[in-house]
């Protein structure tokens, strides 16, 4: 049995009404359809696949029209149907050569032989396949005019009345689908859309009476269906008839000559001229609102197939209504009273749950062929709406490797229920098989969220998540998993990417900018690292304690660990940054220099000073600076503060963010616009006031720094000893900045930054030179958070320049609203008059760059 192009529909609705409908529909999408007949193909199974979708043979729509045009060829819908039968290879699709054999053989054809197809099954077939292809290319016309023509070869196609009636639903032609729906159901009473239709459109065209008799019935296929039982409850009581003779009959808003209209009566044998005007509406094939002699003579047919099929019916009603009266004379049982009971003792024995139990039991036997066998007849009836059943043959599909039909059904199945776990581990399982990471990342958070000790989708989203450095997804899927398994393999790693996150390190962030805004802040993921580790004396313990804040536990821990290994650098670094976060910067940078000598590291000399500033290498001078002369802020610079400064920015706390530069010059440097560079301040000059001890000597603290490095790792180091050396590594990467060498640079700051945790001056020095280092590096996300860093130290006393050189930042990464803001701000806070002039032409450029990428984003 062919299935319809319509089939199934949402009840009631029109082929062009129902898309975004099927949960209220008891039947499935076409492109379920069409996915489960192409599996039961792929599976072996194509004697079933009449009982799910008529295949679709493709074609080249250029290389059809050259054919038609080239042998002058004018029925193109009967040459296209005929063409079907050329499919040399069995590949279901016509190659120009097939095409052109085929239009070869249509030529030498006689005309009668187009006649004789009304003998031929296959012909309507054909007709039936090329109005489903029409259909799917929204071609109406096309659609309809290949139905007409089957119904033309054999007006006992029920197939093509029921397509019929649902084009013609869609035209608004109600007394024309009422008419194909009840031709269809009188050739085919058990035809189940074509109930379901009916049952909707009688309702809708005021007759109550037959819409409850047709309602009654649709839901012995479709059992509960809501619409249906919609319509029977509210035509219980009415009693309203609307017989189709009292239906208005529609005029064709056409012209036509009535002396064609009268020599196609003629020639066709159909009296009744308004049936004819009628149906001719549907048949003005070329559009141009004119119905020529062609056209009229194709709807006299329709009416004569029609009138045809009528008077076929009413001799088989006259015959039946017969048979009783001849039975009880015999006396003996009547089967037409029979028949209806033994139709629903084998209705009563379908139970969908045993054949999902015993579809279930064969896949695990190692049978998916005969499982999918089992369920295909009943997944557009009865298990339409049975999320069971759909589950059960998607996973039968996907053992037989058919991947794509297996995530229509589970697709279909999880729509119904949403809430089965096991139904969303299966689709993310087959969409992981097929590389599509990202729509089993959400699959199996689907199934975690449905089920909380779903072991398996944890485990798969855990390692899909590590490997694609989904930091958010992956740390909420390995809790999981060792919430239900504490020692799971996964634990290790997860504590180890726990702390360096805690710790921020960059190789853990490197396909991401900055923490995910949902993960929590660093002293808790180092805490909860503590509580997987437990008791204990390792460098996970010590690093995690110095992340959680806990300095002094985290120092307790690097100290056991040297006693037992005092020649690690390793455990000296770390037990640096324990000190350095604890305050105590003078102990941390003799750990860092043992820590350099037990490894075989140089480390730059101290600044030397006698009497007079040191002469450093580098063109920039170093000198000891003055803590106690930071330039105090004119408003408390507290949270209220930087809010204010972020919202008249325009910008957002979890983006990447901005703060104050103080960059040196590079010639020459290149950007993305020719004026976007980075403003120059001031060369950094760190000045230090006259020594409270006039005699105190640098170079002999330092060289007495470097005597008790190598003797002893708990003695302390003058404070003005460190400060220099740290001020030196600044210096240095300021230098490296100027002779183009940013990567180097960096190190330096960041080997700077740990020393100055309580001067705010220097801080933001450093913070700003990192920021300049990663925009010359063309790395902008990390530049605008570096600025951003250094901007919340002093978020009042926030410069012109260092806006500009956030807005030059956000321009390179096409940001240009957020430039505009910045470039804008800029202006009224110290620019000079060359500067404002810049920040301009900036806020113009950006300007035509933002609305031509507007432009852009429409034209998509």
């Amino acid at each position: 049995m062919l299935m319809p192009v319509g089939w199934p529909l949402v009840f009631g609705d029109t082929m062009e009404g129902t898309g975004g409908k099927s949960t209220n529909s008891n039947a499935v999408s076409n492109a379920v359809e069409e996915s489960m007949a192409a599996a039961l193909r792929s599976a072996g199974l194509g004697d079933m696949v009449g009982n799910v979708e008529v295949k679709q043979m493709g074609y080249s729509e250029n290389v059809l029209e050259r054919v038609i045009s080239q042998h002058g060829i004018t029925d193109r819908e009967g040459f296209l149907a005929f063409a079907h039968t050329a499919d040399e290879d069995g590949n279901n699709y016509l190659r120009e050569d097939e095409l052109q054999n085929a239009a070869l053989k249509w030529k030498q054809r006689p005309m009668q032989s187009v006649n004789s197809m009304s003998e031929d099954q296959e012909s309507v077939e054909s007709l039936l396949q090329l109005g489903e292809e029409c259909s799917r290319k929204n071609d109406s016309k096309g659609a309809l005019s290949a139905f007409n023509k089957a119904i033309a070869l054999d007006p006992s196609c029920d197939m093509a009345w029921f397509n019929r009636g649902v084009l013609l639903e869609a035209e608004q032609d109600a007394r024309g689908a009422r008419q194909a729906f009840q031709i269809c159901l009188d050739i085919n009473p058990n035809n189940a859309p074509a109930t379901a239709n009916i049952a909707t459109l009688l309702e809708r065209i005021g007759d109550d009476a037959a819409a409850y008799e047709m309602a009654v019935k649709a839901l012995e296929f479709f059992p509960g269906h809501p619409m249906l039982i919609d319509v029977k409850n509210r035509c219980a009581e009415s009693g309203i008839k609307m017989p189709m003779e009292s239906m208005p009959v529609q005029t064709p808003t056409q012209s036509y000559e009535d002396s064609e209209v009268q020599e196609v009566m003629k020639e066709v044998g159909v009296d009744d001229k308004e049936a004819i005007l009628a149906e001719a509406i549907h048949h003005d094939e070329d559009s141009n609102q004119h119905l020529e002699y062609e056209e009229l003579k194709s709807a006299a047919e329709m009416v004569a197939a029609t009138q045809e099929i009528q008077q076929v019916i009413e001799n088989t009603e006259s015959v039946v209504a017969k048979e009783p009266a001849l039975e009880i004379a015999v006396a003996t049982p009547t089967p037409v009273v029979e028949q209806p009971v033994a139709e629903l003792r084998e209705n009563q024995v379908i139970d969908i749950d045993v054949l999902v139990e015993q579809a279930t039991s064969m896949i695990r036997n190692g049978e998916p062929k005969s499982a999918l066998e089992l369920l295909s007849p009943h997944l557009k009836t009865i298990a339409a709406e049975h999320a069971g059943a759909w589950r059960i043959a998607g996973g039968a599909m996907a053992r037989l490797e058919l991947d794509s039909h297996a995530i229509s059904a589970l697709e279909h199945a999880q729509s119904i229920d949403p809430n089965q776990g096991s139904g969303w581990f299966n689709l993310g399982s087959i969409h992981q098989r097929q590389g599509n990471d990202t729509q089993a990342v959400e699959c199996y958070m689907k199934a975690m969220n449905v089920q909380t000790d779903y072991l398996k989708a944890a485990l798969k989203c855990s390692q899909i998540c590590y490997n694609n450095g989904d930091l958010e997804n992956y740390i909420e899927s390995t809790r999981t998993v060792l919430r239900i398994e504490p020692n799971n393999a996964a634990r290790d790693e997860y504590i180890r990417i726990l702390i360096e996150l805690a710790e921020g390190e960059a190789n853990v962030l490197d396909s991401v900018q900055g923490i995910p805004p949902t993960l929590p802040e660093g002293p808790h993921l180092a805490q909860e690292a503590l509580d997987m580790l437990g008791e204990g004396e390792t460098e996970f313990h010590a690093r995690a304690y110095t992340a959680a804040k806990n300095d002094v536990q985290a120092v307790t821990v690097w100290k056991s660990m040297i006693k037992k290994d005092g020649t690690n650098p390793k455990i000296w670094r770390g037990l640096a940054r324990s000190l350095e976060s604890a305050g105590d910067l003078a102990t941390a940078e003799k750990c860092h220099r043992k820590a350099d000598s037990l490894s075989g590291i140089s480390t730059p000399e101290t600044a030397q000073q006698e009497t007079t500033p040191p002469q450093p290498v580098e063109p920039l001078s170093v000198l000891q600076p003055q803590i106690q002369e930071n330039i105090q802020p004119t408003q408390d610079p507290q949270e209220k503060q930087a809010d204010y400064y972020m919202n008249a920015l325009g910008l957002q706390s979890q983006v990447t963010q901005e703060s104050m530069t103080d960059t040196p010059d590079v010639a020459n440097s290149s950007s993305l616009m020719e004026s976007s560079a980075l403003l120059n301040h001031e060369p950094v000059s760190i000045q230090q006031s006259e020594p409270t001890q006039p005699s105190f000597d640098l170079t002999k603290a330092a060289a007495d720094a470097q005597q008790l490095v190598a003797n002893s790792a708990n003695t302390e180091v003058e404070s003005s000893s460190v400060a220099n050396q740290d001020i030196a590594w600044y210096n240095q990467g300021v230098g490296l900045i100027g002779d183009g060498k940013f990567n180097e640079a960096l190190s330096c700051f960041d080997r700077a930054l740990p020393s100055f945790t309580g001067d705010e001056e220097m801080l933001i020095r450093i913070l700003n030179g990192r920021g300049n280092a990663y925009y010359y590096l063309e790395d902008y996300p990390k530049c605008v958070e570096s600025y951003h860093q250094a901007m919340l130290i002093r978020p009042a006393e926030v410069q012109g320049k260092t806006l500009y050189n956030m807005g030059s930042a956000y321009a390179e990464m096409e940001r240009y609203p957020d430039a505009i803001k910045c470039f804008e701000q800029s202006i009224p806070r110290g620019l000079g008059a060359e500067e404002v002039k810049r920040a301009k032409e900036q806020i113009r450029r950006c300007g035509i760059l933002q609305k031509e990428a507007n432009r852009k984003k429409k034209r998509r």
